[in-house]
């Protein structure tokens, strides 16, 4: 049965499986990738480890398309594998030249064009928030403030907060109107009660964006991936669904808590 478009925030530790799975939603989909080079490989094999054809070039360079922007044209490099439910096309947004960073920028013109594209992609995946807010802190530090200073040095806290501006521009208010399914990939964020000292635990987001939870807010589905021990002693990945005070998580679709790691296992208790 077809299920309604969703935007899910998936967060864990490295290696727990985030992108893993996020390749298990609808396709086609587009990743937005910001992660390094190596950090794709779920997107171009199978869950069972079979690599998937795709369009790199004989050289193990990536195709690259030019974009129209305002001073001429940029190009986006870009993988197309041919998984067996449908097209995964992965874009690549990276500094080749950290003194003269662009990759949010083309990002940026990136997304003015999606909307040209609405038929086209079922999921639109960005991997991950935490190298995103990289790039774009980046940006503010080498191109938009390379010269900030005060008295005792280099004044930083101009490069933060455009870099939160960037995401919150980007991320909260461009995907709330999305009409596909939208997932990102975070990290895990760790913060101090100030009244109670205990630590909270959630999803990585710069700046205000965490403080005031506005990067949480903008997602109906938030899933904390977590690993455990089943009976045999086998480490097994779940998805946390409810919040349980340590770790946040919620669900509007009544996902089922502590499930497996793919689409199909969100939708067991809904009822049309």
């Amino acid at each position: 049965m077809p299920y309604p478009s969703i935007h899910a925030m998936l967060y864990a530790d490295t290696g727990v499986g985030k992108s893993t799975f996020a390749r298990t939603f609808p396709k086609p989909m587009l990743v937005f990738s910001f992660d390094p080079v190596g950090k794709d490989m779920p997107y171009r094999k199978t869950l069972d480890g079979v690599m998937l054809p795709n369009n790199m070039l004989p050289d193990g360079k990536f195709v690259k398309y030019p974009i129209n922007v305002a001073n001429g044209s940029v190009e986006i490099p870009y993988l197309d594998i041919q998984d067996p439910e449908g097209l995964v096309r992965v874009e690549y947004y990276h500094n080749d030249v950290i003194e003269s960073p662009s990759a949010i920028n083309t990002f940026r013109y990136r997304l003015a064009m999606l909307n040209a594209e609405y038929e086209t992609w079922k999921t639109v995946v960005t991997d991950s928030i935490t190298f995103m807010e990289l790039s774009a802190r980046k940006w503010e530090e080498k191109v938009m403030n390379p010269m900030v200073k005060f008295a005792k040095g280099t004044d930083t806290r101009q490069w933060f907060a455009g870099s939160t501006d960037t995401i919150e521009e980007l991320v909260v208010m461009r995907y709330a109107s999305l009409p596909m399914n939208v997932v990102i990939c975070c990290h895990i964020d760790e913060r101090r009660n100030e009244r109670s000292g205990e630590i909270l635990r959630g999803p990585f987001a710069p700046g205000r964006l965490a403080k005031r939870g506005e990067l949480s807010a903008a997602f109906q589905e938030q899933y904390h991936l977590y690993t455990a021990r089943d009976e045999q002693g086998q480490m097994i990945r779940y998805v946390q669904t409810i919040n349980d005070g340590d770790w946040v998580a919620t669900t509007q679709i009544s996902a089922p808590n502590n499930c497996y790691p793919h689409y199909l296992s969100l939708w067991a208790n809904y009822k049309v």
